[in-house]
């Protein structure tokens, strides 16, 4: 399984691929040139309850990281995994 990610001018979505089919995905959108709003994460019914957004959001808080960015969790999954830990603080606006 694995993690891909594409980023356009003013949106970008991380995907969760298994054996060449996407089965998970996680959507933002730029608010400003260091902030995004990541509004959704999806991931197939077949995959459901293995905690594997939690990879989706790993995935873009590295990205966030490197690139200098905070984010706004409107997606309520990853609003509940910000809220359930202090990890991820350094990127939530």
């Amino acid at each position: 399984m694995e993690v891909t990610h594409k980023k356009r001018d003013k949106e970008g979505k991380f995907s969760l691929v298994h054996e060449g089919n996407e089965i998970g995905e996680m959507t933002y959108v730029f608010v400003n040139e260091n902030k995004i709003d990541i509004n959704h994460t999806l991931i197939d019914n077949d995959f459901r309850g293995k905690d594997l957004g939690l990879k989706l959001i790993k995935a873009s808080v590295d990205f966030m990281r490197k690139q200098g960015l905070k984010a706004i969790p409107s997606c309520p999954y990853v609003a509940k995994i910000f809220d359930e830990t202090s990890e991820y603080d350094d990127v939530r606006a």
